[in-house]
């Protein structure tokens, strides 16, 4: 009897202990459960912050090229502003001279053109005249090309007067050539007329191109009342 009751309390022991086995592993189940479930969350929400650092961190390095290209900008804006500002000194300085030059010389020009279209009939006079306006004319040549160093803006207008100078020449020379003819009728009076019309011409386009460059730096009061 004592032998049947050790087995019944035998067993009895080994469904309860089976039964806490059970409970311990189903116990131990949820636990790593529960652990992956954290570990998924924490993942999750490390590779949502990583990507909020990235933005982060893309946002201040855009930020940071776009402070730094605005202060290259900035300093570009100062250094043309200083070089615009050295170029108009430059610009102001130079006209200076060459509006004196200028001046004299179209001055000079206007008085011979005025003696030699006031009724003027005698040819040796014309011919003076015009020898006159000639030397007026490689005067100022002369002094144009003294002034020296020609300021940056002016390179284009220094070539386009100085390309007029040569073409007034050439006009006067025809002049002289036709005032020292023997026979005016077989003299081609139609290339001084074309000559003369060449020489208006480029002088205009002289100063077209000064006119532009003085008003670009807004020194245009400078040539009023010049030309």
């Amino acid at each position: 009897m004592n032998k049947y009751y050790k087995k019944v309390l035998k067993r009895l022991s080994e469904l309860v202990t089976g039964k806490k086995l059970k409970k311990l592993r189903l116990k131990n189940e949820v636990i790593i459960l529960m652990l992956l479930v954290i570990a998924a969350f924490l993942l999750v929400g490390y590779n949502i912050f990583s990507v909020e650092m990235q933005k982060i961190e893309t946002k201040r390095q855009l930020k940071e090229e776009a402070r730094s290209e605005e202060e290259r900008e900035r300093l570009k804006t100062e250094m043309l502003e200083e070089l615009r500002s050295e170029e108009a000194r430059q610009l102001a300085e130079y006209y200076q001279d060459y509006g004196l030059i200028k001046t004299e010389f179209m001055e000079n020009t206007a008085e011979l053109s005025e003696k030699m279209n006031d009724k003027v009939t005698d040819t040796e006079e014309l011919r003076k005249l015009a020898e006159e306006r000639l030397g007026a004319v490689m005067d100022y040549k002369e002094k144009l090309v003294g002034i020296g160093n020609v300021p940056a803006p002016l390179e284009t207008f220094s070539i386009f007067e100085l390309e007029f100078i040569e073409s007034d020449i050439k006009t006067i020379n025809l002049l002289l050539s036709y005032y020292s003819s023997e026979s005016y009728s077989n003299f081609k009076s139609s290339a001084l007329d074309k000559q003369y019309e060449d020489t208006k011409s480029l002088y205009r386009r002289a100063e077209e191109e000064l006119q532009k460059v003085y008003e670009q730096y807004d020194l245009g009061c400078l040539l009023e009342g010049s030309s």
